[in-house]
């Protein structure tokens, strides 16, 4: 059985590889193609480009593993079943329960693949290659027209909304409008300062800092004071800045809690972020969904003319996949579903369809 288990595992483990080296190449090769129409503005050169696209494989990998795991599952089961050599497997002894056991041993080792990709890999690849960008003053990551908006209500003089130019590779801020609301959600007080360094405790402190009072009687005069400093106390610290860096769907599940809990101290929504959260959780073990997929092609009886067929029609299944997947994020929006279920209904649904057509096939076929 020693020897069943490593030529069926290393068979489909060799089809995942090589099918994901192809997906990534695709992609390397469409991603360069898009960046190289940026040579020649400021901050944008060949050794950037190629840079900034490597430095996005990580997380290409991690989009496209699931997939590459299905069709390369369903390429190396559909040919073993094409050649005979899984029905001369199943002869010497290869039970269904076996053969679901075997590919779950390898499900596992990609579940954990998965996961470091998602939780250390690609954050920190993509994290790496916007503040490479912004340091370069290539207009990227977090050098915005309109820069980051926030909210803070950690100020003991009030409700703040707060407006950042930019954040530079040290954590310091730059250009910082602080614009101070009362109970009525009008704006009392403006502060700009030019830059900001955090000094812990929650507490940064601001430098060339222009305070501005705004009387709520008509006809008063503005108040402007001139500041060199000003301790601003906020539960915005250096590291929910930094996941600010990225899109949601690039954070790791770390940041994604951490800036969940600033929403909440903030009274602000966090339900795109908590089903961002959840998807993250689960999404390393589609990773055994691909694979139940996958599972039922080695019971088909074809000839080898049929492989391309199966190769499609695990496209076909990824891609639904994907697109549930983002369908029901959408509509658990939509109709306030809780966020764990939403994340879990698609795998739940196409794991389930992949043991029945499992059962099926060596039930009656």
């Amino acid at each position: 059985m020693r020897t069943v288990r490593r030529f069926l595992l290393l068979h489909v483990l060799s089809a995942v590889g090589l099918v994901t080296l192809a997906f990534l190449a695709l992609l390397f090769f469409i991603d360069m193609l898009n960046d190289l129409s940026n040579l020649g503005k400021p901050g944008f050169s060949l050794s950037g480009t190629l840079l900034h696209v490597a430095l996005s494989m990580p997380s290409r990998a991690y989009e496209v593993l699931p997939i590459a795991i299905l069709v390369g599952g369903v390429f190396a089961l559909a040919s073993l079943s094409a050649s005979s050599e899984f029905t001369i497997l199943r002869v010497s002894g290869l039970s269904p329960r076996t053969a679901l056991g075997l590919l779950l041993q390898l499900a596992a080792v990609l579940v954990i693949t998965l996961f470091l990709l998602g939780e250390w890999l690609a954050p920190a690849a993509a994290q790496l290659s916007t503040r490479l960008q912004t340091a370069a003053g290539s207009g990227l990551g977090t050098q915005l027209s309109s820069g980051v908006w926030l909210r803070n209500d950690s100020d003991r003089n009030g409700n703040q909304t707060v407006n950042i130019k930019a954040i530079n590779t040290q954590g310091d801020l730059t250009e910082v409008h602080i614009y101070v609301l009362n109970a009525q959600a009008q704006i009392t007080a403006e502060l700009h300062a030019a830059s900001g360094r955090y000094e812990g405790d929650g507490a940064w402190l601001l430098h060339d800092v222009t305070r501005t009072e705004l009387p709520l009687q008509i006809g008063a005069a503005l108040q402007v004071n001139q500041l060199p400093s000003y301790r601003w106390q906020t539960s915005l610290s250096p590291s929910v800045l930094g996941v600010l860096l990225l899109p949601p769907d690039k954070m790791s599940a770390l940041d994604l809690w951490r800036y969940i809990q600033h929403l909440r101290a903030n009274h602000q929504a966090a339900e795109r972020y908590e089903i961002q959260l959840w998807k993250k959780l689960f999404y390393p073990f589609s990773a055994v969904v691909m694979l139940l997929l996958a599972l039922p092609f080695a019971y088909l009886h074809t000839r080898s003319k049929g492989i391309s067929g199966k190769v499609l029609a695990g496209i076909v299944l990824g891609i639904a996949f994907i697109l549930l997947n983002t369908l029901f994020s959408s509509l658990g929006l939509l109709g306030t579903w809780p966020p764990a279920i939403t994340a879990a209904l698609p795998m739940l649904l196409f794991g389930g369809l992949g043991l029945i057509v499992f059962a099926w096939q060596v039930r009656f076929r």
